[in-house]
C-alpha cells in the first residue's frame, strides 16, 4: 500500500465515517450509508472501493450469536517455541484449506500475538465433545511446535463479537449470582 493511501485512509481519512457504517453493518445501500454520512452515493461508493482495492477492508461477515443455534464458543490459547518456517507454512496451510471445518467447527478468529501466547484461536462448535477434538487435533498436529500445553477455554458470553455490540447484551446480568444470605444487609 503506498504512503499516500495508507495517510489518506488512516488520518486525514475522510472515509472514516463511511467506514465506521460499514462497521455498523455493510448490508445496508450506498444511499443509506450516504445519509447517515451526511454525503452522496458516489463518494460513499469511491470511498468503499478505494478502501476495498486498498486492502483496508478485507471482508464482509455475518455475526452469529453461538446460543441462538446451541453452538458454543471457545478460546484456545497456544505457547509456541519460536516460529519456524515449517510451523508457519502448516498454520498459513490449515486454515487455507479449512482444516477445522473437517471437524465440524466453525473458526470466527485467528490471531498470532506477542505476549505470554503466541496464536489465539476463538471458534465455535456444536458442543464440548466437538471442541476437544479440535483441541486435540490442534495438539497432535504442532506438537513438535508446542512449548507448553494449549489452552481451552468455553466463552459463557460474547459482549461485542468483530465490533458488533451482542444485541441482547442485558443479559449478562444473567451471570449475577445471588447474593449469600450471611451477605445481605436487609
Amino acid at each position: 500500500m503506498s504512503p499516500n493511501l495508507k495517510r489518506n485512509i488512516t488520518t486525514e481519512f475522510k472515509g472514516q465515517r463511511i467506514l465506521n457504517e460499514l462497521l455498523r453493518d455493510p448490508t445496508r445501500s450506498l444511499e443509506e450509508i450516504a445519509r447517515a454520512c451526511g454525503s452522496y452515493r458516489q463518494k460513499v461508493w469511491r470511498e468503499k472501493k478505494k478502501m476495498e482495492d486498498s486492502g483496508a477492508v478485507w471482508g464482509y461477515t455475518a455475526v452469529v450469536d453461538e446460543d441462538a443455534i446451541d453452538w458454543k464458543a471457545f478460546i484456545l490459547l497456544l505457547k509456541f517455541k519460536p516460529l519456524t518456517q515449517d510451523q508457519a507454512d502448516l498454520l498459513i496451510r490449515r486454515h487455507l484449506t479449512n482444516a477445522p471445518g473437517e471437524l465440524d467447527i466453525r473458526l470466527m478468529d485467528t490471531y498470532y500475538l506477542n505476549g505470554i501466547y503466541d496464536l489465539l484461536v476463538i471458534f465455535a462448535a456444536p458442543d464440548w465433545i466437538t471442541a476437544r477434538k479440535y483441541y486435540d487435533s490442534i495438539r497432535l498436529e504442532y506438537e513438535r511446535f508446542l512449548e507448553a500445553r494449549p489452552e481451552i477455554i468455553d466463552v459463557a458470553f460474547s459482549l461485542i463479537r468483530w465490533g458488533k455490540v451482542h444485541p441482547t447484551i442485558e443479559r449478562l446480568k444473567e451471570f449475577i449470582p445471588p447474593m449469600p444470605s450471611y451477605r445481605r444487609t436487609d
